[in-house]
């Protein structure tokens, strides 16, 4: 598995390893399919998986990280992580996120992060929200077939 901290902060695609990417989310529900994404960090990263999803379902339950055009990027910033983490969920026929747009997510983004990387941190959900609000960047990872196809599309858009 390839080490995230090793690209420049702030790139999303150094950020990305394939296996932490699920392009079939099964869950139908918002609380489910925030457990599927969030349950692809396990593994060393993450001290107390539950803690974690806690603070991922309290900080949801603050103020709705849906951005509407079908993407969703639910944080925290959090004891339980080591280092800034990202997993990332796809779903075929969406979730309901109660996004402003009215519009289902398809995709998640779920960020965990130190509680001191507070630059860091801004930077990394900055850049996401701002790759993401790119129409045909959304639709191309919409349509990819492979989690390395995905970081590789992110990748490129981001130059």
């Amino acid at each position: 598995m390839s080490n995230p901290m090793k690209s420049p902060v702030g790139k999303i695609a150094g950020l990305l390893t394939a296996e932490r990417i699920n392009l079939n989310l099964a869950s139908p529900d918002k609380p489910g399919a925030l457990r599927e994404v969030a349950s692809l960090l396990t593994g060393g990263c993450i001290s107390d998986f539950d803690a974690f999803f806690r603070e991922i379902l309290e900080r949801e339950r603050v103020s709705n990280t849906a951005l509407g055009h079908n993407v969703a990027i639910p944080h925290a910033r959090t004891d339980q992580c080591s280092q800034i983490l990202i997993a990332v969920g796809r779903s075929a026929g969406g979730i309901e996120f109660e996004a402003k747009d009215g519009q289902p997510v398809r995709l998640i983004f779920l960020i965990g992060t130190p509680k001191q990387m507070v630059t860091d941190y801004l930077r990394v959900v900055g850049n996401l929200a701002r790759l993401l609000r790119q129409d045909e960047l959304r639709q191309r990872l919409l349509t990819v077939t492979d989690p390395t196809t995905f970081i590789q599309t992110i990748a490129d858009a981001e130059g």
